[in-house]
């Protein structure tokens, strides 16, 4: 289940996690302390349904769902109408009204390329969503922020859609579970959109850095326990 690769995720983090400081974080100078554990992964079957992927991952409502439809909308949205649901404070990551990057924005065109890849040789090995985009170096030299995610790669194999999912840094509270959550809304999407006689495989995450606040511990052992 993917509540469960969730909780295990979060659980090696609150275990293992090393204490470390960054000079940046978000774009922001000297943040506080995080805990870290470096290369999680896990590899959970998605559920057949929207209902039961809400109830495994638990996603920030309605906020998710609402981002969800703008990331697959085909619209250059920047900045999506649903941040303002996210945090009361994302002007502060803006510039001249716009964020350095929106997933609406590096999902346009893409996407739908991939629908159609799918359609037409759907045995691919070749279909990839990327989100890290070449210019997103030059953003953090500048200290602007840059995507977590780096893409999807999909594959069909015994009329399954399997996903997978690396992530160069993941915040194990704050976005973990929306990301899970994304990522298993994509796949049934896709088995959407293509039309294919396809159900649904498995989601194979990894992360790079999974982090939280040092000062998080405290909630990070709420959330393993419920």
């Amino acid at each position: 289940m993917l509540s469960t690769g969730i909780k295990i995720l979060r659980q090696e983090l609150h275990d293992f996690g090393e204490e470390i400081t960054t000079d940046s974080w978000q774009g922001e100078k000297n943040p506080p302390e995080f805990l870290e554990i470096l290369n999680v992964s896990f590899s959970e079957k998605i559920p057949d349904t929207v209902e039961e992927i809400t109830k495994q991952c638990k996603p920030f409502l309605p906020w998710a769902e609402e981002h969800f439809a703008e990331r697959v909308s085909g619209f250059l949205l920047n900045p999506p109408p649903s941040h303002a649901r996210w945090l009361k404070d994302t002007e502060k990551f803006m510039s001249q009204g716009k964020f350095s990057h929106s997933y609406p924005e590096r999902m346009y065109v893409n996407l739908f390329l991939l629908v159609q890849l799918l359609k037409v040789d759907p045995y691919t090995r070749q279909a990839y969503l990327p989100i890290w985009d070449l210019g997103d170096g030059k953003l953090a030299l500048t200290n602007n922020r840059v995507p977590c995610t780096l893409g999807w790669h999909f594959i069909i194999r015994n009329k399954q859609l399997h996903c997978f999912y690396p992530m160069r840094s993941c915040d194990a509270i704050r976005h973990f579970h929306n990301d899970i959550y994304f990522a298993s809304r994509l796949t049934l999407w896709l088995i959407k959109e293509t039309g294919l006689d396809i159900k649904p495989g498995y989601l194979t995450f990894n992360a790079v850095s999974f982090h939280c606040f040092s000062n998080d511990r405290y909630p990070l052992k709420r959330l393993i326990e419920c």
